[in-house]
This record gives structure tokens, C-alpha cells and sequence, in this order.
């Protein structure tokens, strides 16, 4: 029942012809003009082509991991969730399932934009910073499809659309995606390293350079799902003895 569901919702998200544009293409695109306009140098060690590659695959892999959230207030709108709970299908199989869909949505956008440093770009990188550097900025999305969660269920599918760009280009502008950490005034690089997309970016980036992983981003970023996923728990909860 949880494969069947979960190859459900991933068929819908393919759906939606919005997600693949902003999802899948937009990152892209940033990526080769931002690689035509400041492609050069290096910043702490890791090239300037790659440090974009590893935000806009970022960028991307952030929205399809977030993108559940408007789905989630749309079900509870239409009665969907009150016509799953008389299913077979339990409350966790649920929430997981849908924590799964939106981690498997992001996936096309970190292989799309590293595909486009290799050819395009022209990225070099060993097969092991190339697996470590795709694999850790997978991995360090999971806060990001529990924050999707969270918004589908405090927000009506009108808010949601609005509640789910705000808070994704909060956390792109202010966590460093957008704008290198290392060129932001102190106090906004103070609150970056507050926010789990600037983690995110450096799992991505930190096999690159020349200090290795860094690890102090597994403990900040587990601390941030485990918060999350205590309210995904709790409103779940509310929304159910509501209905």
C-alpha cells in the first residue's frame, strides 16, 4: 500500500508542469548564466563553477523538497486525508511516504545541474567528490521535505502558496545560496549559519575544498528535522481530531 501511494504522489508531482519549470529548469539556467558571468577563481578553496554548481543544484533540490507542502493543504481542503485515514494506510506510512515523494522529487534537480557542470561548465572533480558532494546534498535535504510538511499543515492551500515561495527564498537568500556566506556583512553571516540551507550547502560544497567533510553540519541538521518532525507530529494530530 505505502510502494503504491508513494509511486502515486511522485507520478503527480511529475505532473505539475509549474514544478518542472522551477524546479528542474530554472536552477539550470541560473546555473550556466551565473557560470558565464562569475566563472572564475575560487572562493576558500573550491572553485567558483563548482561552489555555483553545489547552490543552484541546491536551489533546485530545495523547491522539489518543499513542494509537498501546497499538495498536503490541498488534500486536507478536499477531504483526501479523511478518505486515506479509512484506508488500510497508517498515519506514519503517510507522513513518510509523503517525506519520501518529496525527497525523490528532488532528485532530477541535483543530477540535472551537476550533468550541467560536467558538459557544459566543464566541472573536474574525482568520481569521489562527485558522489560524496551529490549524495551529502541529498541527504541534507531531509529538513527541507519535513519543512514542506509542516507548511501543508498549518496553511490553507491559499496560504500555502504563498507561505511555501517566502519561506524558500528566505532560506535561499539568507542561507548563503544565493549570496556566498563569505561575502555577506557579519551579522547576516552570523544568522546563515543559524538556518539548515546553509548547512545544506556546505555538505554540498565541504567534500570539495581542501579542509574534507564537514561534519558539524550532520548535528545541526538532524536537530533542525527532529524539531520539524515533532510539529509535522503534532499538527498531524490536530488536524486529525479536527476531522
Amino acid at each position: 500500500m505505502t510502494t503504491r501511494y508513494l509511486m502515486l504522489e511522485a507520478r503527480r508531482a511529475y505532473r505539475n508542469k509549474r514544478f518542472l519549470i522551477f524546479t528542474l529548469a530554472m536552477p539550470v539556467v541560473l546555473f550556466l548564466i551565473y557560470v558565464q558571468m562569475y566563472g572564475k577563481g575560487d572562493i576558500n578553496g573550491v572553485s567558483v563553477k563548482a561552489y555555483l554548481m553545489v547552490s543552484m543544484a541546491a536551489f533546485g533540490a530545495m523547491s522539489g523538497a518543499m513542494s509537498a507542502g501546497t499538495r498536503i493543504a490541498l488534500e486536507r481542503q478536499s477531504g483526501w486525508n479523511r478518505q486515506l485515514r479509512l484506508t488500510p494506510l497508517r498515519p506514519v506510512s503517510y507522513l513518510v511516504a509523503k517525506a519520501a515523494v518529496a525527497m525523490l522529487v528532488a532528485v532530477p534537480s541535483v543530477v540535472l545541474v551537476y550533468a550541467a557542470g560536467a558538459l557544459a561548465a566543464h566541472v573536474r572533480l574525482s568520481p569521489q567528490e562527485w558522489a560524496v558532494s551529490a549524495v551529502g546534498l541529498w541527504l541534507a535535504l531531509i529538513p527541507f521535505a519535513v519543512i514542506g510538511i509542516v507548511i501543508g499543515y498549518v496553511a490553507s492551500p491559499d496560504s500555502a502558496q504563498a507561505i511555501f515561495p517566502a519561506t524558500f527564498m528566505t532560506l535561499s537568500l539568507f542561507g548563503g545560496i544565493f549570496i556566498p556566506v563569505e561575502a555577506m556583512p557579519k551579522l547576516m553571516a552570523n544568522i546563515a549559519q543559524v538556518l539548515p540551507s546553509y548547512w545544506l550547502g556546505i555538505i554540498g560544497r565541504s567534500p570539495l575544498g581542501l579542509a574534507g567533510f564537514e561534519w558539524k553540519a550532520v548535528p545541526v541538521l538532524l536537530a533542525w528535522t527532529a524539531v520539524l518532525t515533532l510539529i509535522v507530529v503534532r499538527r498531524y494530530r490536530v488536524d486529525t481530531a479536527r476531522a
